[in-house]
């Protein structure tokens, strides 16, 4: 099943589905950073945040990363991770609610 399709019609350049290990299992579009690195990165960080999130009495749900011209979401859903890159200036809200959507469809895996 192809989960990221309905992320395409919202202008994201790239997005990932991934598992926490950093493994690619789904990718979309094109151009840098490339799925695999991608990939790897969110699911570094996701590790890397998790002590400060279980000092504040929880675990790491969502975040999201800001570049002068890109910005990055991302959505952890029980053992996968959901990334989005997107121009800054974007329709964030269209593409959170999106990923929430798609983090709906794993959680009924």
């Amino acid at each position: 099943m192809a989960y990221l399709e309905s992320l395409a019609p919202l202008g994201v350049k790239r997005a990932v589905l991934t598992g926490l290990d950093g493994l690619v299992i789904e990718a979309l579009g094109r151009g840098t950073p490339s799925a695999e690195v991608l990939a790897a990165e969110l699911a570094s960080l996701a590790r890397h945040m998790a002590p400060l999130a279980e000092a504040l009495g929880g675990e790491v749900r969502r975040f999201t990363m800001a570049t002068e011209g890109l910005e990055v979401l991302a959505l952890k859903v029980g053992n996968y991770l959901l990334g989005a890159v997107l121009e800054r200036g974007m329709d964030r809200k269209a593409v959170g609610q999106e990923l929430s959507r798609i983090a709906l469809k794993l959680e009924n895996l």
